[in-house]
Parts: structure tokens; C-alpha cells; sequence
């Protein structure tokens, strides 16, 4: 996977991929004016087919070249309009009361549009009908309104907590949950490091900090953590869930508060592994 970052000092962009991010958990050092920043706040995903940062700005040139030429060729497409004449003859279907009237009053006066639409029945079945078409959309509108709903649910109750008690007792009804956003974009694990043991031989002690920066609560994340040898090759990995780095005491339904910083500290039993580095990432 291929993506776009830039600057926030000078604006440059870059192009990174999945490595990248991994190596050392998303900050890149810009080769512009050398400003460290973290990538993963500020990505693009971009097609496997775009190599350079050039490209990249060409197919966005390219896309807005297409939208220009579409409109173009919209305008220049010819108006026509539609002029009846006096009194012209329409063809068509009459009710039999429209018919005779106008056989007994003129029969050589011929029925025009404005004396069909004068008849009380086609005026009363147009506005019924009118009435059906806007009820429909109508409905289809709301219908497209509470699919919306139903499908954003998590963020909606994340981002306005006073409408999470109504999403949670209409999802009662419907046999599906309110659970807590996962967006890994909000989450940062910082400040890590990792020391062998002084009393225990094997045993390697993981120190970090995980942040959450959204303005509402986020699930906890569970953390991989991948030891590697001299040559980055990986001799142990694993997937420490949130039971393992939190306290017992921990309300794991209430998720990770706004902004709040946990300090994890973790022991690792690497045996007679040739560890010399780490890896750590978040993931769900």
C-alpha cells in the first residue's frame, strides 16, 4: 500500500509505504528542511500504480482536466425549445364528456392542450398523482436517513453522547450494538523503550506510553510487539490484548477516555533469543 504524506513545516511531499510507517511507528524525517514529524497524521492513500510524488500530482492535474472538459461539453450542448402554435391539434386520449362537448358547442373547432387540461378529471388525477410522487420520495428520503444512521452509528454516538441512549435502545429492536470507535489514527504509542532484566535472566522489561487523542472514548487497542535480531529479522512476536497491559480494576466497557495517557509497563520472557531490537504497533 502506497501513500502521500507532506511537511507541516515546508509542505513537501513524500511518498511512503507500509514499510515506512512500520519502521519506526510513522515518524519520517523531512529531507527538505529535516522537521521530524509523524506520517500517520498526515497520509493519503494513493493507487500501487503511482511511484512518485510526481505522478501522483500529474493524475490529480489529470482528474481535474476530466471534470473540466465534462462541463465544457455540457455547455456546449444545444438548448432546444418546444413553441406550440395557436391552436394546435392534439392527438390523444379524451374523456367521453370532453368530446361531446366540444362536438355540440363547435364541431369544426379542433381540441387544443389547454382544453384537456381544462378537464376536471385529468386536473384531480394530476395532483393525485403529484401527491404519490412526493410521498415517495418522501419516504425514500427517510429510508436513505436511517440507513445512514444505522451505519454510522458508533461515530454519531462517539461524537454526540447525548443521542448514544435512543442509538442503544433502537438497537435493541434491531439485534446489532453501539460499540466504542477504532480509529487507530487517534491512537499514538510513544516514548517506548526496552532493558533486559537485572534479576531475571530471559527476561526482557517493554516500557511505553499509549494516547488517545480523539474527543471522545476509543476501544483499547491491543499492541504487537515484534523482537528482531541484529540483521531486524523477527524472533518473537505477539499480540498483547488489553487484559494483559491494563489493571484488573479497569472498566474495559467504557474503552479509553479523550485524551487520556496510559503508561504500560510489560515483562517479556525472550528465553536464549538474539534480541537486539523491537517493533511495536497498534491494531485492533
Amino acid at each position: 500500500m502506497n501513500y502521500i504524506t507532506s511537511c507541516p513545516e515546508c509542505k513537501t511531499q513524500f511518498l511512503l509505504n507500509t514499510e515506512h510507517l512500520k519502521a519506526h511507528r510513522g515518524k519520517v524525517q523531512c529531507g527538505h528542511c529535516e522537521h521530524v514529524f509523524n506520517a500517520k497524521n498526515r497520509l493519503t492513500e494513493i493507487s500501487d500504480d503511482i511511484h512518485s510524488t510526481e505522478e501522483y500530482q500529474a493524475s490529480l492535474e489529470n482528474a481535474e482536466q476530466s471534470v473540466k472538459e465534462y462541463e465544457d461539453y455540457l455547455e456546449s450542448l444545444p438548448v432546444e425549445e418546444i413553441v406550440l402554435s395557436e391552436n394546435p391539434n392534439y392527438i390523444g386520449e379524451f374523456s367521453p364528456e370532453t368530446l361531446d362537448a366540444s362536438a355540440t358547442n363547435n364541431a369544426d373547432k379542433p381540441i387544443t392542450i389547454e382544453d384537456f387540461a381544462a378537464d376536471p378529471k385529468f386536473s384531480r388525477k394530476k395532483i393525485k398523482l403529484n401527491v404519490w410522487l412526493s410521498l415517495l420520495s418522501l419516504l425514500l428520503l427517510i429510508l436513505a436517513g436511517l440507513q445512514t444512521v444505522y451505519f454510522m452509528r458508533t461515530k454519531l454516538a462517539a461524537e454526540y453522547p447525548q443521542f448514544k441512549p435512543f442509538l442503544v435502545q433502537v438497537c435493541t429492536y434491531l439485534n446489532c450494538e453501539v460499540a466504542l470507535p477504532k480509529d487507530l489514527n487517534l491512537l499514538v504509542i510513544d516514548d517506548s523503550d526496552m532493558q533486559e532484566d537485572e534479576n531475571y535472566q530471559g527476561v526482557i522489561n517493554f516500557s511505553s506510553s499509549l494516547i488517545n487523542n480523539a474527543n471522545y472514548a476509543q476501544t483499547y487497542p491491543n499492541i504487537e510487539l515484534t523482537l528482531t535480531n541484529v540483521d531486524d529479522q523477527p524472533v518473537l512476536r505477539r499480540v498483547i490484548k488489553p487484559v494483559e497491559y491494563l489493571q484488573t480494576k479497569t472498566d474495559f466497557s467504557a474503552g479509553m477516555g479523550a485524551h487520556e495517557e496510559i503508561r504500560i509497563k510489560l515483562a517479556i520472557h525472550a528465553s536464549d533469543l538474539p534480541v537486539a531490537g523491537y517493533r511495536v504497533l497498534l491494531v485492533y
